[in-house]
């Protein structure tokens, strides 16, 4: 298990390439299928992150195994101190349990145009993993929030959300419920006071456009400043109460009590935490690509997969605000 690829020399890179090439353009008709050129995964990989707002918050390790453990430590008590001349009792109190993150295949169908890859000059590696990346990127964020955990990643929101008597061993997100349609920033503080202050560094809002824009106006009814700041710089996310904001359009919008009714269920449109803590992301590296010239003619159609997992590994870390 590694936390990043070794990259490979420019010759090793070039040379992979111009395998690749030839494979797409039906130069080399060694085998239908081969795998992406490692320069070429690590584009789509930083296009991911990119595009998934929730990979970007998330922690990523990669695996060449079908799943990877993670140990969480339930016990609120801290596991390090200084060292003494007295004796050092295990302690009995301790909560370990195990989260096995297993992988899954996610894929991908980009399709090109046969006088793309007769064209020499056509950079079409860049097509193909612009698509690939595209086209995941949609599947595997929507996942990290409601998949199912047994045929995709485990998402956030399919934890039960508990806003009353939470407890750690309960592997659920505590929350608080709104009921005037979040009024008042006043809640949202609330909300960030759930967070244990080990976890402030690095923590974050998760929300959709559509939550933001009703945030984007409140303002604090002391001092008349508006909670929610935009960026200064191009690049860099907006904040609210001073900490960054990922937008995430998978993420519920802000119902109102018509709509609420009409759902039948609480909504939770916001959530705050250190993800990178909370979520982790499981993947094997590279990606596997399959040509099939026949089937989508006039176009060139491409199988690319790859395996991906993810689930909660600390709920302690992320915090959900529900609409009920």
């Amino acid at each position: 298990m590694t936390t990043e690829r070794p990259m490979a020399s420019n010759e090793t890179g070039n040379l992979e390439l111009q395998k690749f090439l030839s494979y797409l353009r039906g130069e080399s008709t060694l085998s239908n299928s081969m795998p992406l050129p490692a320069s070429l995964s690590l584009n789509i990989s930083n296009k991911l992150k990119m595009l998934s707002p929730i990979r970007s918050l998330a922690k990523v390790l990669y695996t060449g195994l079908d799943k990877l453990d993670v140990i969480v430590n339930l016990n609120t008590k801290p596991s390090s101190g200084w060292v003494s001349d007295t004796l050092i009792k295990s302690d009995t109190n301790a909560s370990v349990s195990k989260v096995s993150i297993y992988l899954h295949e996610v894929y991908s169908r980009p399709m090109v145009s046969a006088s793309v890859l007769e064209d020499q000059n056509a950079q079409v590696e860049d097509v193909i993993q612009e698509s690939i990346a595209s086209q995941i990127a949609e599947f595997e964020n929507y996942s990290f929030l409601y998949g199912d955990g047994i045929t995709q990643p485990k998402g956030i929101l399919k934890y039960d959300i508990v806003t009353s008597n939470y407890t750690l061993a309960s592997k659920a997100i505590e929350g608080i419920t709104v009921n005037d349609g979040l009024s008042s920033y006043k809640k949202l503080v609330e909300l960030m006071d759930l967070l244990p202050s080990k976890y402030f560094y690095g923590a974050s809002w998760l929300m959709s456009r559509n939550v933001a824009s009703k945030l984007r106006y409140m303002q604090d009814s002391n001092s008349g400043k508006f909670i929610w700041q935009n960026a200064i710089l191009p690049g860099t996310p907006d904040t609210l109460l001073g900490y960054p904001v990922a937008i995430c359009d998978d993420m519920p919008k802000m119902l109102s009590k018509e709509e609420l009714a009409k759902a039948k269920k609480p909504v939770v449109p916001i959530l705050f935490g250190n993800f990178y803590e909370g979520y982790q992301i499981a993947e094997r590296p590279g990606f596997k690509l399959l040509k099939d010239p026949f089937n989508s003619k006039p176009f060139v159609e491409f199988y690319a997969t790859k395996r991906i997992g993810g689930d909660v590994v600390n709920h302690n870390a992320i915090k959900a605000l529900v609409l009920n």
